[in-house]
């Protein structure tokens, strides 16, 4: 077992790899709070991979429908465990991994034992796969009926013309109503093995008693040792499938959604995500100005919501916003304020020791403990140990720089407005 530190906030992690190739990263702190967290290197964008000697393809949903399916088994219901411990447990899919986790303070070893048999013992049949679509085919149809998700899904459609990202992580209801447990073994069998998983485990835990037991139960368990993975290599292109696109439904408000679409030059990665975040709270965020306009102005429902999401090839800065009326002012706005690029030297100074701080209190909290390795091996492969360093590093001409080289002339925009005539 190795002991891995990272730099200036207070944060050891235990890491060890089992044969069947499984990672596993504990932390101990001084909390009767224990979290825990399997991820899965799977998730929603992931359609095309080898299955045997061939690749195959999948329907879109598959990973969330699975991750649903990994909690009903023959002989024991892992929830009714982890409430009968006073413990709270739950599950997430996005385009990138599953990760299933518990957070309890009592007996822990049966909650660990309920998540590693969660995810290791499938239970797929006809009947209980049948019974499962009626239950995510309400999720979607709520979301068809939500103008956050229309237009959401919409954008994501009309931004990727090939990527697997196209899709929703839900699925569409007849993919939904088309799924089988053949093709859910397909999945389990080829993406949940112990070496396409990481294991997190944060909190007031014994290290050497709760590397025993993981070593114990695997020791039980027959898994292929380093079973290669293939995914399908997608090519996808610079430009956006579609501009713009109007939906109209029976709504009173308006709804925007915008993709900007980057491409990735060859760089530091780390430091592009988080300067990309810095650019995005500085014209957006609570000291923006732009953040005083939208709270004054009374045709905004909402405020403008900024995120980044990172894909292999891509950047994606996304806006939506909910408005009464005149959406282009709106959208004309928001590309005005992002192609005007205006950086304060002063705000990012305030935005980079917010950070520092964000991420030295995070050292003391169980769950972000889990999330800040989690993400690590995610999005870089390996602890990013130095990340407070990295942060406290960053430079505003480099900064300018990189703000400065980015296109955003690929650009997706959809809103949802009243039928004409209401």
């Amino acid at each position: 077992m190795d002991k891995i530190s990272y730099n200036k906030i207070d944060l050891d992690v235990y890491n060890f790899n089992l044969d069947n190739g499984l990672r596993v990263f504990l932390s101990k702190i001084p909390r009767n709070e224990i979290h825990a967290r399997m991820t899965v290197l799977y998730g929603g964008a992931t359609l095309e991979f080898k299955a045997g000697n061939e690749y195959t393809k999948v329907p879109a949903g598959i990973a969330h429908f699975l991750e649903h399916k990994m909690f009903e088994k023959k002989d024991f219901d892992p929830f009714q465990i982890y409430e009968n411990n006073g413990a709270s447990a739950n599950a997430y899919t996005n385009e990138k991994v599953t990760s299933y986790l518990f957070t309890g303070s009592n007996n822990f070893y049966e909650n660990l034992n309920t998540l590693l048999r969660c995810v290791s013992e499938p239970y797929f049949t006809d009947e209980n796969v049948e019974k499962e679509k009626g239950i995510i085919s309400q999720e979607k149809k709520a979301d068809l009926d939500d103008p956050y998700y229309i237009v959401r899904d919409k954008a994501y459609e009309n931004t990727f013309k090939n990527s697997g990202y196209k899709y929703t992580v839900l699925g569409s209801l007849e993919e939904i109503g088309n799924m089988t447990k053949e093709d859910l073994y397909k999945v389990y069998n080829t993406f949940y093995q112990p070496n396409n998983m990481i294991l997190t485990i944060s909190g007031g835990i014994d290290i050497e008693k709760t590397e025993k037991f993981i070593k114990d139960f695997y020791s039980k368990k027959n898994f292929e040792k380093n079973k290669k993975i293939l995914k399908k290599k997608i090519e996808e292109p610079e430009t956006v499938v579609k501009e713009k696109e109007i939906i109209y439904k029976d709504n009173v408000t308006k709804e925007i959604f915008i993709n900007y679409k980057i491409k990735k030059q060859k760089g530091n990665e780390y430091n592009e995500i988080v300067y990309l975040n810095l650019f995005l709270d500085m014209n957006f965020g609570g000291l923006s100005e732009l953040c005083d306009i939208t709270f004054k102005d009374k045709n905004f429902l909402s405020p403008i919501r900024a995120h980044m999401i990172n894909t292999e090839e891509y950047y994606i800065l996304q806006f939506s916003i909910t408005v009464k009326k005149e959406t282009d002012k709106v959208i004309e706005l928001i590309d005005k304020t992002l192609k005007t690029r205006k950086l304060d030297k002063k705000i990012f100074n305030l935005l980079k020791k917010n950070s520092l701080s964000s991420l030295v209190l995070s050292s003391e909290n169980t769950q972000k403990i889990c999330s800040i390795i989690t993400n690590d091996i995610v999005q870089h492969g390996h602890l990013v140990t130095d990340k407070y360093d990295r942060l406290y590093n960053l430079d505003f001409k480099e900064f300018e720089k990189f703000i400065e080289s980015l296109n955003l002339e690929n650009r997706c925009i959809v809103t949802l407005e009243p039928k004409k005539g209401d």
